[in-house]
């Protein structure tokens, strides 16, 4: 069975930043990765939509 997942590059975050993560995350009862999946899921699904949006403006 092969997987559609993969890993990326580590990425640094400061030591405040890191413990707000890891404070969320435990107040959802979930993984710090599955917060960090999940922000950037909806970040570029918002900003796709947008250029969607605005690509469909200027065609009009």
């Amino acid at each position: 069975m092969s997987s559609d997942r993969t890993t990326l590059p580590a990425v640094r975050v400061g030591t405040a930043f890191k413990a707000r993560l890891t404070r969320y995350a435990e107040s959802q009862e979930r993984d710090v990765s599955w917060v960090i999946r999940k922000a950037i899921e909806e970040y570029l699904t918002r900003h796709e939509e947008a250029s969607h949006v605005k690509d469909h403006d200027r065609h009009l």
